[in-house]
């Protein structure tokens, strides 16, 4: 009984060191940095913090209420000998600058808006290729994996031969060789999966120190849109040409603004004397420096073709930068396929020819190492497009603003 408590115990301590393991599929990745990362919710609150200031630019200013005194006798200090008089006074903007604010804070909600959407694709992007980080780490492990126990194969049969003198005690050196530096890789692979793991978490907002699991395996499309069509819908949804829009937009209302500037405001007020009448105001500001306005008109003129310099150039670039995308995207596609469709294949019939005939003794052992190379070599090279097509893909859409078809 003793003996199975100790046995238990060292379990629950054995336990302690085991990292809990979860699966993730990509959709679940993205989903939860839609949710939880940090940089995203700062631009959500950002463009919610501002979308609630609009409303505040329609309202009026907060009225004056005051009590005065007139008429006090002289060397008297009771005020209630005077003459008591109730005021209220009120401000009125002119209407021209109240729609003129209303329009510029309403343009910047879309502004910051559109920011918080290209804040969303940018992380929606990283997530993506975080992840077909990881993916590509795990299947390179796997392919070291598989090329290691094969090796270990190759190393015994060369053995064999060299006990028997049909080759050189090279070969068996030559495979120790070979097998010691694919093991050196495979734990530099382990090494830089913490790491590619670690980036995931990262944009997940994960605390944790569980494993993450990815999927084995995974679909990407096997064609992409015309760069036409591509072009097209990135001038229409890109986030930061809408922000710029937007940003323009905002400055037209401030140039706007800056001339009703010219325009006067309006104070309206009552007065109501105590056991007396009642006296009414009206008043007006009387833009009489109007060259401060004309400053003002000429400085947000020039804001205004500032900015719409800047969507011009915006607009420009994403049309370089969606077909510099579109080439990487449709490469690495292209490639992939290549390696899935032709190079496997044609590099396992390569080996399993070189290790039948290096047992019959018709190749030498360096055609054997040949052999492995490429076949490692092309694994290798398949997920590693698989994965660049994916991340290129994740690109495309951060710039377009939607998922690619």
């Amino acid at each position: 009984m003793k003996r199975f408590g100790v046995i238990l115990l060292l379990g629950f301590w054995l336990l302690g060191f085991v990292k809990p393991v979860f699966a993730l599929t990509l959709d679940e990745a993205v989903s939860q940095a839609r949710e939880h990362n940090s940089d995203l919710l700062f631009a959500q609150k950002q463009w919610e913090s501002i979308r609630a200031k609009v409303p505040q630019t329609i309202s009026l200013a907060d009225p004056r209420v005051g009590v005065e005194y007139e008429q006090i006798p002289s060397g008297s200090r009771n005020l209630e000998e005077g003459m008591k008089m109730y005021s209220f006074e009120q401000m009125v903007m002119f209407p021209g600058k109240i729609y003129a604010e209303w329009q510029m804070s309403g343009k910047e909600a879309e502004m910051f808006f559109a920011r918080y959407q290209a804040k969303l694709r940018e992380i929606i992007s990283q997530a993506k290729a975080a992840y077909y980080d990881l993916y590509l780490t795990d299947r390179s492990i796997a392919v070291m994996n598989e090329v290691a126990g094969l090796l270990d194969k190759i190393k015994k049969s060369a053995q064999a031969k060299y006990m028997v003198g049909s080759v050189m005690q090279m070969d068996v050196l030559q495979a120790n060789i070979e097998y010691q530096l694919v093991s050196n890789d495979l734990l530099t692979m382990r090494q830089e999966r913490g790491v590619k793991e670690a980036k995931l978490k990262v944009l997940l907002s994960r605390t944790d120190h569980s494993t993450i699991e990815v999927d084995q395996d995974f679909s990407l499309p096997a064609t992409i849109e015309s760069v036409e069509r591509l072009e097209k819908t990135a001038s229409a949804n890109r986030p930061e040409l809408l922000a710029m829009k937007a940003e323009l937009e905002m400055k037209d209302a401030a140039h706007l603004k800056s001339k009703m500037d010219y325009f006067p405001d309006t104070m309206l007020g009552v007065k109501k004397r105590v056991g007396d009448g009642w006296d009414a105001m009206f008043s007006f500001s009387l833009p009489l420096y109007f060259w401060k306005q004309s400053y003002g008109v000429s400085s947000i003129g020039l804001e205004r073709e500032a900015a719409k310099a800047a969507f011009s150039n915006m607009e420009n670039m994403t049309l370089w930068e969606v077909k510099e995308a579109y080439i990487a995207a449709d490469a690495a596609r292209r490639t992939y396929l290549l390696y899935q469709d032709k190079i496997i294949t044609q590099s396992e019939q390569t080996l399993k020819a070189a290790l039948k005939a290096y047992q019959t003794g018709t190749v030498d052992f360096q055609a054997l190492l040949l052999a492995e190379r490429m076949y490692k070599e092309a694994k290798l090279k398949l997920y590693e497009n698989q994965a660049n097509y994916g991340k290129a893909l994740a690109g495309l859409e951060r710039i377009i603003g939607k998922g690619v078809n």
